[in-house]
């Protein structure tokens, strides 16, 4: 499947560090380690050459997404570096802010609604969201790769560092953040639902050619897929 890059805005800072799908994939297993790792041991797990590693490893580390510390008590000879993720929160966001809490409250609450739909709900209100509120968006798409292109830019405009990929048989797109995250680990039901119908009505919106579009949530432990998919 290949990349396909200057399709929106430059990616700058984390952005450019995590445009690599090798780093996006150490930064994955760290994150999934509950002990901080070696280069060995991620090279093994990930299947790549030591050096392959380190050379990534200097730029998650560069990028403030990864910490090195030497080995506190090393069986013998000289100490190995050990590896973590560090926490995805940019400088001075505070790990629960007020907003955060309204956010998880509301979400908490309409997730646990007896006798209705909460996910169906959340779809429709991402769908309003993009028909009423996003005013600039250009119209009448010539494919479903257009379309893709004009997702990807929205969606890095609103912080979810979009990474657009084609196949043969549909186009996606590779979430790296979600400005929403700590609330939808909590609620994804209705977050991931919620972006679904933001998805779908972009897509409605732009008139793009029939399309069979979902999100797939978590994919990895820190990424989640739209898939626009050609009928």
């Amino acid at each position: 499947m290949a990349t396909q890059k200057g399709t929106g805005a430059e990616r700058a800072g984390t952005h450019a560090v995590l445009a690599s799908r090798r780093r996006v994939q150490l930064l994955d297993a760290l994150r999934a380690s509950p002990t901080p790792m070696t280069v060995g041991e991620l090279a093994a797990l990930c299947e790549l050459h030591v050096t392959t590693v380190r050379f990534h490893l200097d730029g998650l580390t560069g990028a403030g997404l990864v910490s090195a510390e030497p080995e506190r008590h090393p069986a013998r000879g000289r100490p190995r570096q050990l590896y973590r993720a560090l926490a995805p929160l940019g400088p001075g966001r505070r790990a629960d802010s007020g907003y955060e809490r309204l956010a998880r409250v509301l979400a908490a609450h309409w997730a646990g609604a007896e006798d209705d739909d909460p996910v169906g709900r959340a779809e429709a209100a991402g769908r309003a969201w993009a028909l009423d509120d996003l005013t600039d968006t250009p119209g009448a798409p010539r494919s479903v790769e257009d379309a893709a292109s004009t997702i990807t830019i929205l969606f890095a405009e609103m912080g979810f560092d979009p990474e657009l990929e084609a196949s043969e048989d549909e186009m996606r797109i590779r979430l790296h953040a979600c400005p929403f995250e700590s609330v939808a680990r909590q609620s994804p039901n209705v977050v991931c639902a919620l972006h679904l119908g933001l998805l779908r009505g972009v897509l409605t919106r732009l008139g793009a050619p029939e399309t069979e579009s979902q999100l797939v949530p978590w994919e990895t432990p820190q990424t989640c897929v739209a898939h626009l998919a050609r009928r």
